[in-house]
Parts: C-alpha cells; sequence; structure tokens
C-alpha cells in the first residue's frame, strides 16, 4: 500500500504543480473519442447504418479533438516566452503559459475543432465506405404526378359563414 501511496502522491503533486488546461481537454477529448462510439454501437434500438455514422463521426471528433488540441498547445507555448519578454515579465513564464493554454483550448474547442470536422469527416466516411457515385448520367429527376398527390384539387367554399366570422362586433 505504502508504494500505491506513495504513486497517487507524486502524480497529485506533478499535476498539481504542472496544471495546465491541456491536460483536462486530452483527457476528454480521448474518453469521447473511445467510449461515445462504443456506446452509440451498443445501441441496437437504433438502425445500423445510423449506429455506424455516428460512431464514425463521434470517433473522428475526438482523434481530430485530440490532435488539435496538442498541437494549438505546442504553438502557444512557444509564444509565451516571446510575449513575457516583449512586456518585461520574463519571471511569470509558467502563469503566461498556463493562461495561454487555457485560451487555446477554449478558442480550439469553439472553432478549429468543429471547422477541420466539418471538412474532414464526409470524405472520411466515403473513403471507408467506399461509397462512389453511381447515378447515371444525363437523367432527369422524375417529377412527381399532381393528380395523384391530390395537390390541385378543386376547394369547394360555402358561403354561409359561422356567427362570429372574424373580429366582427355585433351582427
Amino acid at each position: 500500500m505504502t508504494t500505491l501511496s506513495k504513486s497517487c502522491e507524486n502524480i497529485c503533486t506533478y499535476l498539481g504543480k504542472n496544471n495546465n488546461a491541456l491536460y483536462g481537454a486530452l483527457t476528454i477529448a480521448l474518453s469521447k473519442g473511445i467510449l461515445r462510439p462504443t456506446y452509440t454501437m451498443m445501441d441496437k434500438k437504433q438502425d445500423r447504418k445510423s449506429r455506424v455514422y455516428t460512431a464514425f463521426r463521434e470517433g473522428t471528433t475526438g482523434a481530430v479533438a485530440f490532435g488539435s488540441y496538442l498541437l494549438t498547445n505546442h504553438f502557444v507555448e512557444k509564444m509565451a516566452k516571446p510575449i513575457c519578454e516583449r512586456a518585461k515579465i520574463p519571471e511569470k513564464l509558467s502563469q503566461v503559459k498556463s493562461t495561454l493554454s487555457l485560451i487555446s483550448v477554449s478558442l480550439t474547442a469553439l472553432f478549429v475543432i468543429p471547422m477541420i470536422c466539418n471538412l474532414v469527416t464526409k470524405p472520411l466516411m466515403d473513403l471507408c465506405t467506399r461509397k462512389k457515385n453511381n447515378a447515371p448520367v444525363n437523367i432527369e429527376p422524375v417529377k412527381p404526378d399532381r393528380k395523384a398527390y391530390n395537390l390541385y384539387q378543386p376547394i369547394s367554399y360555402n358561403n354561409v359563414k359561422p356567427f362570429n366570422y372574424g373580429m366582427r362586433v355585433g351582427l
């Protein structure tokens, strides 16, 4: 038990000294990228194609999020030192890194991840499912028969109006 408690103490001390928003974001992205697709595929109430698409999209989002967080944090850490030098506060480098890390995680989740997912998901899904465009060329879409749907049947109106028709006052 002593080694287990010592290990937990070392981990907590390390994380406490190196508090970074990136750790939480990476944990969430990794767990969402693994667990959400797993639970989606276990839901037998939904159609199989729907489950596969949803699980694929959730897994892709988790992978994109993980990579995006790492990449943006890498650039933010490189920006922290020049910012501190320009502001003449080199002793506060770790605080500036933590603040920029929080800002980058937030902006990445808000803008970068949705943008990349919208660009990447459909082409990847088509590639993985080998979906091909097998539609014949130069065929016009079939127009529905109006009479078959009874859309333009003549409407007969009765000239007798109810007693309190509209906003009239009196008769």
